[in-house]
């Protein structure tokens, strides 16, 4: 094998090699999408989830979430709930694993009553 042909394939594998590499970053451009997310846990069991943060929004037929780590997109304000000593009228919409929803910040483990949920997005824009 010459010289030239023996470069020519080290050029070739190098430029695989990047091309392969600059694929993986286009590749993992949706989960940097996602850093908007934060992981937050429902303690409670049977969480409704609706398609707003309102009464107004019937619940999802059939879907609930219980006592599991969600994605929480962002955070707004509603309808107050009270469930024993916690009450809150900030609702979060989360994604469980199917589609998204919105849930009472009172079946979060983190926050205080009446409160945001800490690390969670107020902004609008993050919940689409």
């Amino acid at each position: 094998m010459s010289q030239r042909t023996s470069r020519l394939r080290r050029t070739a594998v190098a430029a695989a090699t990047v091309g392969g590499a600059a694929m993986s970053l286009l590749g993992a451009a949706p989960a940097q999408a996602a850093s908007n997310t934060t992981e937050v846990y429902v303690w409670a069991t049977g969480v409704n989830m609706r398609s707003c943060g309102s009464f107004s929004c019937p619940p999802y037929d059939r879907i609930k979430v219980s006592q599991m780590t969600v994605d929480a997109h962002c955070q707004l304000k509603g309808d107050n709930v009270v469930d024993g000593p916690y009450a809150n009228n900030w609702w979060v919409q989360v994604d469980a694993g199917g589609p998204r929803g919105w849930i009472s910040a009172v079946y979060i483990s983190t926050g205080n009553n009446w409160e945001p949920i800490p690390g969670v997005s107020q902004n609008i824009e993050d919940c689409v």
